[in-house]
């Protein structure tokens, strides 16, 4: 009986971490194609220099 209780919550931990891991990579996609977007200044302004 306990190791079926322990492989409940290992199951349950694997799927947090595995959620977490997929919500920060779409948040670093996100965050990339919009700063492909909308360029910063610094870099608008090195590009006006050239």
């Amino acid at each position: 009986m306990l190791g079926y209780v322990w492989h409940i919550w290992i199951g349950v931990a694997l799927v947090a971490v595995v959620l977490l891991a997929m919500a920060g990579l779409l948040g670093y996609y996100m965050f990339s194609v919009e700063a492909k977007k909308h360029p910063s200044g610094k870099r608008q302004r090195r590009h006006q220099d050239l």
